[in-house]
């Protein structure tokens, strides 16, 4: 009887878990659609681009679709000054700031209005950009990135204190493969759980 009764509780506490992580679940990703479709650039001190990605100095293509959106927004006259973000997680000889200036400067932006920063995950690129914001007194950003990537960095961003709004692009190629895109919400539901459980991903999505 003992063993029976000691059998329902674990299976009670076992479906009273299970719910709770498909809750969970199911409210991160519908916030990762729900911010990520929303785009709120609007006029601002700098465009942040969050690196993900290069290959001898030249960004991957989901890293160009994000500095191409930038490019965009900064031609639309959004912000005057583009950021770069990317450490070098790859131990490559270039870091993803290096080659999205590269990237951004041979298609026609000029140097002076380029600046780079490092950290090798999200979290210590918005460390870094949260920094030079406060040293140049900027009052706030537009960050880029991919849309299932926004909303853990736009609320990263809230947590450091920078004043940011979201511009995702919709060029990633991401967005044209239901499997990829598949894996990358999967994997940012996971990033997100880590992060609000006080672990910063070594993941530099």
């Amino acid at each position: 009887m003992k063993v029976k009764h000691r059998r329902n509780v674990i299976l009670l506490v076992s479906g009273a878990l299970m719910l709770l992580v498909l809750l969970w679940v199911s409210y991160t990703v519908l916030q990762i659609e729900s911010v990520g479709r929303r785009d709120d650039a609007r006029p601002a001190d700098a465009i942040v681009v969050l690196g993900t990605g290069q290959e001898q100095g030249w960004p991957s293509p989901a890293f160009r679709a994000r500095l191409d959106h930038a490019l965009s927004l900064y031609e639309e006259g959004i912000a005057p000054l583009v950021v770069v973000a990317g450490g070098n997680p790859e131990e490559d000889s270039y870091t993803e700031a290096e080659a999205g200036v590269r990237y951004l400067e041979y298609y026609g932006l000029p140097s002076e209005v380029l600046v780079g920063v490092g950290g090798d995950n999200t979290y210590q690129n918005l460390q870094q950009v949260e920094a030079l914001a406060k040293r140049e007194g900027w009052e706030n950003v537009v960050l880029v990135s991919e849309r299932f990537h926004m909303f853990r960095s736009l609320a990263m961003a809230q947590e450091l204190g920078l004043p940011a709004h979201g511009s995702p692009t919709s060029t990633s190629p991401a967005e044209h493969n239901l499997v990829w895109h598949f894996y990358f919400e999967l994997r940012e539901v996971a990033a997100y759980t880590a992060y609000t459980l006080g672990i910063h991903s070594p993941t530099h999505f």
